[in-house]
């Protein structure tokens, strides 16, 4: 399946040592298959605390997310084609959430396994990451129910398989905690010996097999990246949620033994959610921690949320680089938190994405690219 192409490129003037974003890229749209034309209309259901998509009894996609499922992999047209079927949150069923996206994720998997015994491996692999993409909405935004953690499952069986098709093969690693396993993603560039390696963390409704699209622009840079689930999500729901840096501490300790990174030169990613942990990581000072990119996330210094609760605006708490990104309407993360957020840190730099939302994702192809470049540069000094 083609990726949305990116038709105007983003351009950004430089203030010291704050980059504004001045440009959105617009994306094409593909064509529909009839496979997925318009079901006939079902009665819709009352809303519940259990149906999170749905408000004032109707199902609700941001136009946000679908801009940001799309640039993972789905086709927008077929995203906004499902969501007009879906009148009820759960239910093996024509009409539920869960059921109208793993349908959609079914069927690209169906066809992967196809192509994979008489296609190209490309196609396979195209065919498996469209899955996952229809999986990861299958969930969205959290596993709750049975039926959820059915399409988590799903989606975690289903990247496996594309990850079996990579230029270099996926590799499952375990990281021991707390009696259990984290169970982390790891992807490697072809053909570089140790590469440096970044740690990415997601956010609440971003899991491990979530990060794919963004990755490839890493590895194109020579980086490897292992992703995870962070306690309370994905395939660590066994634990609790935390405010802490432990399970961040505890996927450092294990890939550092390993001999096929350069252990010397990594570097942690957070998204969202994912950005309070690295952020809680980058207050520690760990020297084994070369950079740090901040996405969409704040320390929120002199705020009641704040993850230094006795520093102030102004004050250096960071002595390693840190970049922070996020647009300029999250509302969550206003831009004097990212302001005082990233002068806490003694070598500090802010992009501001123009006009986007959290995360910003129409700016990510080429923001992540910009990014590994960021990275590159931070560790080799």
């Amino acid at each position: 399946m083609l990726m949305p192409r990116l038709r105007k490129t983003l351009t950004r003037a430089r203030c010291g040592s704050v980059a504004i974003g001045l440009a959105v890229p617009l994306f094409s749209l593909l064509a529909v298959s009839a496979s997925f034309a318009q079901a006939p209309a079902l009665p819709a259901v009352q809303a519940t605390a259990k149906s999170p998509n749905f408000k004032d009894g109707k199902v609700v996609l941001e136009e946000r997310r679908i801009r940001a499922y799309a640039y993972l992999g789905g086709d927008e047209h077929i995203i906004r084609q499902a969501v007009q079927r879906i009148v009820r949150q759960e239910g093996d069923a024509a009409g539920g959430w869960v059921y109208e996206w793993s349908v959609l994720g079914k069927y690209y998997e169906d066809r992967g396994d196809a192509l994979i015994k008489t296609g190209p491996r490309r196609a396979a692999l195209d065919a498996y990451m469209t899955s996952s993409v229809y999986y990861a909405l299958a969930w969205f935004p959290a596993v709750n129910s049975e039926e959820e953690a059915k399409a988590y499952d799903a989606q975690l069986r289903v990247y496996q398989k594309g990850g079996k098709l990579f230029d270099v093969p996926l590799e499952v690693v375990k990281v021991p905690y707390k009696g259990g396993q984290i169970t982390t993603y790891l992807h490697k560039p072809v053909g570089v010996e140790k590469p440096p390696l970044v740690i990415w963390c997601g956010g609440v409704d971003q899991y491990k097999a979530n990060h794919w699209r963004a990755i490839q622009d890493m590895l194109a840079k020579g980086f490897a990246v292992a992703t995870l689930d962070l306690p309370g999500f994905g395939e660590s729901r066994q634990w609790d949620r935390e405010t802490n840096a432990e399970a961040n501490v505890a996927v450092l300790e294990t890939y550092l033994k390993r001999g096929d990174l350069d252990t010397k030169r990594i570097s942690l990613f957070g998204q969202s959610y994912g950005a309070g942990a690295t952020l809680r990581m980058a207050l520690r000072n760990d020297p084994r921690v070369k950079a740090i990119v901040d996405m969409c996330g704040a320390l929120h210094l002199g705020g009641k949320n704040s993850l230094a609760p006795d520093a102030k605006p102004g004050d250096k708490l960071i002595n390693g680089p840190m970049l922070v990104v996020n647009g300029t309407r999250d509302s969550g993360n206003p831009v004097a938190d990212l302001m005082s957020t990233y002068q806490a840190a003694k070598e500090g730099d802010l992009w501001l994405l123009g006009l986007g939302e959290h995360c910003a994702v129409e700016y990510w192809p080429v923001v992540i690219p910009q990014m590994a470049d960021w990275l590159k540069e931070r560790i080799n000094k």
